[in-house]
């Protein structure tokens, strides 16, 4: 579990929504886990943390294309590599069942990815996306 008083927060109120959305979800997921929720609930738990990440991630590449952002490329090579992990993650769940597996992947891969994606990427990017003032409201 994290606590979202934990998550780094950046200089765009939307990303941070999404980032506490996220970890919400994530912890939702964890929860299923440790109370030994049945497969199919922790399976949807982790469809539904999926589909976010592809949306939240979908939405970072869109508004760093619109702003031009120099390291857009590298941004998005960090964002494809995690959800392949995480697809695999998901796959080896459905076919292994190994729940402390799926805890570990969870807690100490995702988690610990995303808050050094948000310190070490997310956050020079909203820097630079606030810059134009057309991105303030986001």
């Amino acid at each position: 579990m994290i606590e979202t008083a934990h998550i780094p927060l950046v200089s765009l109120e939307s990303m941070n929504t999404t980032h506490l959305e996220e970890v919400a979800i994530l912890n939702t997921l964890l929860e299923s886990l440790n109370s030994n929720a049945d497969f199919k609930t922790v399976s949807e738990g982790f469809e539904t943390l999926l589909s976010h990440m592809q949306q939240h991630f979908e939405s970072e590449e869109k508004l760093m294309q619109e702003a031009q952002y120099p390291s857009f490329r590298m941004h998005k090579g960090d964002h494809d590599k995690v959800l392949n992990e995480a697809r695999y993650a998901e796959m080896e769940w459905r076919n292994r069942k190994d729940v402390d597996a799926l805890r570990e992947y969870l807690e100490d891969e995702l988690l610990v990815w995303l808050d050094q994606h948000i310190k070490a990427m997310d956050t020079p990017m909203a820097d630079f996306v606030t810059q134009f003032e057309k991105y303030k409201g986001f």
